[in-house]
C-alpha cells in the first residue's frame, strides 16, 4: 500500500532526493521520517517537503493528514458545527440545506455554516437577477 507521503510526492512530481536537495535534510533522515506516522514528524521535515513542492506547510499537512469530519447539529441549542442560529425556522432551513450537501460529501466548517446563514438571511440581488433570467421574469 502506498503511503500518504509517497502519493503526495508522486502527485507533485517530486522525489525524496528532490526534498533532500531543497531542504538540506539527509535522505536517510527523510526516509526514516516518511516511514513513520506524520504525527511524529518534526516541523523541519514538514517544512522541507513544503519548500520542495512550493506549498504552504499547513496545506501540505492538511493533504497528508486530513482532519476527521463530524457533522454536529445540536437541536436543543440550535447550533450547526457550533454556529448558533436564533430563529427556529431559519435554523431548520439552513440545517436541511447543509444536511443534503453533507450527504453528498461536503464537509462544512463553522465558517461555512455562517456563510450559509448569511445567504439565507440577507438579500441577494444577484441571485434574484439570476432567478429572473433563468425563469423568464424581467428585472424591473
Amino acid at each position: 500500500m502506498i503511503s500518504a507521503v509517497e502519493k503526495y510526492m508522486s502527485n507533485k512530481g517530486v522525489s525524496i532526493t528532490d526534498v533532500s536537495k531543497a531542504s538540506g535534510i539527509s535522505m536517510s533522515t527523510l526516509s526514516n521520517a516518511f516511514s513513520k506516522p506524520i504525527t511524529t514528524w518534526s516541523i523541519r521535515i514538514l517544512n522541507g517537503l513544503a519548500a520542495t513542492t512550493f506549498d504552504d506547510p499547513a496545506k501540505v499537512l492538511s493533504e497528508l493528514q486530513p482532519r476527521p469530519f463530524k457533522y454536529v447539529v445540536d437541536e436543543e441549542n440550535q447550533t450547526i458545527q457550533g454556529f448558533h442560529i436564533e430563529d427556529t425556522d431559519i435554523f431548520w432551513a439552513v440545517e436541511s440545506a447543509v444536511h443534503s450537501s453533507v450527504m453528498e460529501g461536503w464537509q462544512p466548517t463553522k465558517a461555512d455554516i455562517s456563510d450559509a446563514y448569511r445567504v439565507a438571511t440577507e438579500y441577494q440581488p444577484e441571485m434574484e437577477s439570476d432567478f429572473r433570467r433563468i425563469f423568464g421574469e424581467k428585472d424591473e
